[in-house]
């Protein structure tokens, strides 16, 4: 009995090892890198905002759990450190104004993901799957006043966040010279919204993923 208990306990915390801390999979974890606190905001289709105040080398996790089902889901950080509206729970006050990652997880056993930058961008971003078959992928741009040039727009918040809102990202046009700084600087985001070819990738149902602000 005594060696068949080891034997488990040694798949189990193998299981752990693999995925990344959970042995069912289905954890999206959002992790803070940056050298000053974030507030993250996830959510799901039309339900309420989840807020979260991440220290510098902070982190949260939003357990999917066995249902592993997340459609329509996205993570971002808010500009103004408020992710909803007062009184309106499910009404994003600036996510207009933030750079996103974005998931549908649990359909037919696969997962989507992308970074997108379509309708701006203040924050490097990255997402991390646990799955070593699956791509991580990663957006960076390090002096966003000096990237973001006319068609595109700066906006300064009171705080001194900086956003580039980017003007023809959902216009649907196609590309322009707009959208073209964009995919320029992150060739795997999305920077208009029918940018699919170079900017969505796919992994396996149950595995775990990092979103990591300040990659």
């Amino acid at each position: 009995m005594a060696n068949s208990l080891l034997v488990l306990a040694v798949a189990i915390a193998t299981l752990f090892l693999t995925y990344g801390g959970s042995v069912n999979g289905c954890v999206v974890n959002i992790q803070n890198n940056c050298p000053f606190q974030v507030t993250g905001c996830s959510q799901t289709q039309t339900q309420d905002i989840a807020q979260y105040n991440l220290a510098a080398g902070g982190s949260a996790a939003v357990d999917l759990g066995g249902a592993c089902s997340w459609p329509a889901a996205v993570v971002y950080a808010s500009v103004t450190g408020q992710c909803a509206v007062s009184g309106q729970p499910a009404a994003a006050t600036d996510r207009n104004l933030a750079n996103l990652a974005e998931f549908t997880i649990g359909a037919n056993g696969l997962d989507t993901y992308d970074l997108s930058n379509v309708n701006a961008y203040t924050i490097g971003l990255a997402i991390n799957p646990s799955n070593s078959g699956c791509t991580s992928i990663s957006c960076t741009i390090g002096d966003i006043s000096g990237f973001c040039q006319p068609p595109n727009q700066l906006v300064t918040q009171p705080s001194s966040s900086q956003s580039c809102i980017n003007t023809d990202g959902t216009n649907g046009i196609g590309p322009t010279d707009g959208t073209r700084q964009f995919k320029n600087a992150c060739p795997t985001s999305y920077s208009y919204n029918f940018d699919d070819l170079t900017s969505t990738f796919t992994c396996a149902t149950g595995t775990d993923y990092t979103v990591v602000f300040c990659p």
